[in-house]
């Protein structure tokens, strides 16, 4: 199976049952959770390397308690998650206009709801491993600031604390529910420029030779100016 390749649902069912058994830690996210922890990952501000979010998926106190039946089923475990995580990536190019979040949806009443918190957190959760990242939008104007605001409801405590004070907000779900793509394709156009300067920068500072002049204009080879002050960050 190539790298890239979206997950069937055969794929999907597979990771969600391995998120969900007792094989993964307690604190391990649902399939739900993950999307929207990706989600953010991918439309933030910054990128960020799978060696430093794949940890959050199964929990911060996670440690040993992993527990795959052999090395093939880690490496496919981990396939898995990669490939949801491309998948995503291809969800939410510049070119598309709509966003779909992996929701889970359950029956009240006879009636079917969207159970979208578990989507939020991860979200919220992502957004944490680039809290400085994302300052800037939480200081915008409202317009641009109100596209976390059904993300910050159901994501985050205070947002959870809110919703119990005050009930008929839970009445309001389904129009959160419906916004919610809406407000992830907001947030990725407010990122969108932030993230081409940045992969901008990367690809020209990756084409400097060490031994060439330094892009500055100092005279210096590379080396011995902003690569070595770089080497010393």
């Amino acid at each position: 199976m190539l790298p890239d390749a979206p997950l069937s649902e055969a794929e999907i069912n597979e990771l969600e049952a391995f998120l969900l058994s007792d094989a993964s830690p307690a604190e391990c996210m649902d399939i739900s959770m993950l999307d929207g922890y990706l989600t953010a990952i991918i439309i933030g501000p910054g990128a960020i390397a799978a060696s430093e979010w794949m940890p959050g998926v199964w929990g911060e106190k996670a440690g040993d308690a992993l527990k795959f039946k052999n090395p093939a089923q880690a490496k496919r475990i981990q396939s898995l998650v990669l490939r949801f995580h491309n998948d995503r990536v291809h969800s939410l190019a510049e070119e598309e206009e709509a966003f779909e979040p992996l929701i889970y949806q359950d029956e009240v009443e006879g009636e079917t709801a969207p159970v979208i918190d578990e989507w939020c957190i991860g979200f919220i959760t992502g957004m944490q491993l680039d809290p400085e990242g994302w300052t800037p939008l939480l200081e915008e104007e409202d317009d641009i600031s109100a596209l976390l605001t059904p993300i910050a409801l159901y994501g985050t405590e205070s947002g959870q604390e809110e919703l119990a004070a005050e009930p008929e907000l839970r009445t309001q779900l389904h129009e959160h529910f419906d916004v919610l793509g809406e407000c992830v394709i907001g947030l990725r156009d407010y990122w969108l420029p932030v993230r081409k300067a940045a992969s901008t920068y990367r690809r020209a500072e990756a084409k400097v030779n060490r031994n060439a002049p330094c892009p500055c204009g100092s005279g210096k080879k590379y080396k011995n100016c902003c690569g070595g002050q770089e080497a010393l960050r």
